[in-house]
């Protein structure tokens, strides 16, 4: 919990609305989705019905407590309580990755599970959780995530990597007002 408190910022509900007007309106009807920074599951709590009654879910959450209340409440996701670096996800599996990713700036993590060039080539925990779930995507999947506007702003070998190396098309990137989370 010590670990987390200065990084642990829960989606607000209209946000995650908003992610699953994202998701409908482009089309995604279900399949394999992937949450890589669950909390409690805010994000897959509001999964559209018709999504989640076509879908597997796997989610990650490290921190302990938010990770057993998660497992509680989502038993039929497969929960990982661990780290995203620590979380073996087969390249080209998932159909939706979506989340708010952890955003500590200058944070670095080593992964363990065959993406260690991705913590080598991405020094904050956002932009190398971005890449990460984008090289999990499969061809035609989709990816929506939160992260801070240094991501945005200061992260131009994430952007450039996506569109290359990621093989990736961004389609939009929405700037959040300042109070979003609490003034973060």
């Amino acid at each position: 919990a010590n670990m987390s408190r200065n990084s642990a910022y829960y989606t607000p509900a209209k946000i995650v609305d908003s992610l699953w007007d994202i998701v409908s309106t482009l089309g995604f009807k279900g399949g394999n989705i992937l949450e890589g920074s669950a909390g409690i599951g805010n994000i897959i709590g509001a999964m559209p019905k018709d999504i989640s009654e076509r879908s597997s879910i796997q989610a990650v959450e490290i921190d302990n407590t938010s990770g057993s209340i998660l497992s509680l409440l989502y038993p039929d996701a497969k929960v990982y309580v661990q780290g995203f670096e620590q979380t073996r996800i087969p390249n080209g599996s998932v159909d939706l990755s979506i989340t708010n990713v952890p955003f500590v700036t200058g944070l670095r993590v080593t992964d363990t599970t065959g993406d260690k060039d991705l913590s080598k080539k991405f020094h904050d925990i956002h932009d190398f959780c971005i890449a990460k779930n984008v090289r999990k995507l499969r061809e035609g999947g989709l990816g929506i995530f939160i992260t801070s506007s240094g991501t945005m702003d200061n992260s131009k070998s994430l952007r450039d990597w996506i569109v290359g190396e990621g093989d990736a098309d961004v389609i939009g990137v929405f700037r959040m007002n300042n109070t979003t989370f609490g003034g973060t």
